[in-house]
């Protein structure tokens, strides 16, 4: 009874182990894919920013980022490798229970073989029954020839159960040992390609640090961007917030946004979809990260980015991460429209947009398409420039976007 026990604890145990490594291992899949997903986009914007003469920002951000995620994809590789391996480990364990278990139950079953040989004589049914004194003995007697008779099935039952186990385990670890074998592979040569990568960024880095005027005229020229449409968002959504107060009877002026139902429940539903909102263009790399940090060149400048610039293949479509009305469209440079969505007290911008599909009042769904991202043949890049505000705050649109 005791071993009973404890082998169903060993058991419980092992499943428990199982199924949360099942689960890390299926997330870990998932983020390898994304990742390599990832980097495939990465490669296909910096083999069409080949076609610029010259070594560009974009392509060092581009390439940065790409070493971001391979460094990401490796460390990935490894955890999953060590899940696995402690996969094995318990796999190894249970097969050795198994087996333990599967001596016991043939020992026990030959036992029984053994015993119905010694006393066959009195297991001819017919006249163990009709030797019987009377009724109550015969129908004892036939109950005995039957329990034993089930028992013998049972443990036969379970003999074949637990040997199917055991097989069972072993392909299961054969199938783990052959996986981590590819991914300890595939880990070596991605950091062979890491190095390579670095080493490509390294050299553009100081190309480009000796064409320090294009340089530094290209980070003013979009500092000045910047600023314009900070201004511009921040006047937008402060009328909004008046108007909207106004409509309420409530002061104008305010942080506070006074909601119709409708707007609240929109404004609900964005703020549900946290982390889970379709990206702004259909692919891209993250090229700018939100707030402040060191330019990708000139490590004394410090940028502030309001949002995220997204790299995307040429003719790329801006498209809404969720339903809401256009409040603004607006045009910055000949070649910079931006547009300005309210979602409730929610507001998305999208910004260097070279043609614009929506109008001011428009309401548009998500994943609609809103304009068409400018393409600079110069730099060689399609960039989108995209912001995320509650009400008069700024917020990060990375963690809000879906992987």
């Amino acid at each position: 009874m005791k071993r009973c026990v404890f082998l169903g604890l060993v058991f419980i145990f092992a499943f428990a182990i199982t199924a949360y490594g099942q689960r890390s291992k299926e997330s870990l899949e998932r983020e390898i894919a994304a990742l390599q997903r990832e980097i495939a986009t990465a490669n296909a914007l910096l083999k069409e920013n080949k076609k610029s003469k010259q070594v560009t920002l974009n392509q060092v951000s581009i390439l940065d980022k790409k070493i971001q995620q391979r460094q990401q994809l490796i460390k990935t590789y490894k955890q999953q490798i060590g899940v696995l391996d402690n996969s094995i480990r318990g796999g190894q364990a249970r097969i050795k229970t198994l087996q333990s278990d599967l001596k016991e139950l043939r020992m026990e079953y030959s036992k029984m073989l053994v015993f119905a040989y010694k006393n066959r004589n009195h297991y001819d049914r017919l006249g163990f029954l009709l030797a019987s004194k009377d009724f109550n003995q015969a129908y004892s007697r036939m109950r005995y020839i039957r329990q034993f008779n089930d028992a013998r099935k049972e443990k036969m039952n379970r003999i074949a159960a637990t040997e199917k186990q055991v097989s069972d385990e072993v392909l299961s670890c054969q199938t783990a040992r052959h996986r981590q074998e590819e991914l300890m592979k595939d880990e070596k040569v991605q950091q062979g390609t890491l190095q390579k990568e670095k080493d490509v960024l390294n050299t553009q880095v100081e190309t480009l640090k000796k064409e320090g005027s294009r340089i530094q005229q290209s980070i003013k020229k979009k500092q000045q961007e910047q600023q314009r449409l900070q201004k511009l968002v921040e006047q937008i959504i402060a009328e909004e917030i008046r108007k909207a107060n106004v409509a309420k009877g409530k002061k104008g002026e305010g942080k506070s946004m006074a909601l119709t139902p409708a707007e609240k429940k929109l404004s609900t539903g964005f703020a549900g979809n946290k982390g889970a909102l379709p990206w702004p263009a259909e692919r891209g790399v993250i090229a700018s990260t939100f707030g402040k940090h060191e330019h990708p060149v000139s490590s004394k400048v410090i940028v502030t980015n309001n949002g995220i610039d997204i790299a995307t293949p040429a003719h790329a479509k801006a498209r809404s991460v969720f339903e809401g009305v256009v409040v603004s469209v607006n045009k910055l440079t000949a070649t910079n429209n931006a547009v300005i969505i309210r979602h409730g007290d929610y507001f998305t911008v999208y910004s260097n947009l070279e043609e614009v599909y929506v109008k001011r009042g428009d309401k548009v769904k998500t994943k609609e398409d809103i304009g068409r991202v400018h393409t600079d043949t110069a730099e060689g890049k399609t960039e989108l420039h995209f912001e995320l505000w509650h009400g008069k705050e700024k917020t990060n649109p990375a963690s809000w976007l879906a992987r």
